[in-house]
């Protein structure tokens, strides 16, 4: 029994959303959907209802396409939004950050698998750099990253805020998981900003992740790190 991880399908696209039906069985094992899959619930239910077919078992975490509203028909917005996305995971028995940890007994040996919904704060910028500049100091090379038309951050006045809450929850329910047992955490965005490769456009940082995160591999003893995001 093998675990496998895929990210960033983003299903919007005509041919990834067709490529998917392509894809072989797995009956024995566990595939992790690390992110961006899609942004709508219609898509959701689509990748779901073919992938629960393939694989005895799915796990997701949702990327910043997910959160993305406005857009499509999408009304809901911020955790209204993401609560709707953990309940069309229900409705597949998928495990989602909202429920209680599996645990893994297949190949590599026993792990509990943490499915992590962190987002990000703005804080992979140079120190020398205000918060409240940050999003300018990205623009200045031209970039910005469409979660700032697309998400919608409510009931929190800020995607930095609703982070620090993410990072909270989870930390929390990190510290009452067991100790004995090495984990797999599991987020879309990377747990370090020295593991970000972004050449072409190094401010894009911005939107990769949060600096409170930047030990929690070792902190909670992690053998391995999932992630998606940097495609």
């Amino acid at each position: 029994m093998k675990l496998y991880a895929i990210s960033d399908l983003h299903l919007d696209y005509k041919i990834n959303y067709e490529a998917l039906t392509t894809l072989p069985s797995f009956p024995e094992d566990w595939l992790i959907l690390a992110g961006d899959i899609c942004c709508t619930t219609s898509h959701l239910r689509f990748a779901l209802a073919n992938l629960t077919k393939r694989f005895a078992q799915l796990l997701w975490v949702p990327g910043n396409h997910e959160l993305w509203s406005g857009i499509a028909g999408i009304v809901e917005r911020g955790e209204e939004k993401y609560q709707q996305l953990v309940s069309v995971c229900r409705e597949f028995g998928v495990y989602t950050p909202e429920d209680s940890y599996p645990l893994w007994v297949g190949e590599g040996g026993t792990h509990i698998l943490v499915p992590l919904f962190l987002l990000y704060d703005y804080s992979f910028r140079p120190p020398c750099i205000p918060l409240e500049n940050a999003v300018a100091w990205a623009g200045e090379t031209g970039v910005i990253c469409t979660d700032e038309y697309y998400i919608d951050p409510k009931p929190y006045t800020s995607t930095a805020e609703w982070c620090f809450a993410r990072c909270e929850y989870s930390e929390q329910r990190l510290l009452e998981t067991s100790k004995n047992i090495p984990l797999i955490l599991i987020n879309h965005y990377p747990l370090r900003e020295d593991l970000l490769i972004l050449s072409k456009i190094p401010r894009f940082s911005l939107w990769c992740g949060t600096r409170r995160t930047e030990n929690w591999h070792r902190r909670f003893s992690a053998s391995v790190v999932v992630s998606g995001h940097l495609h």
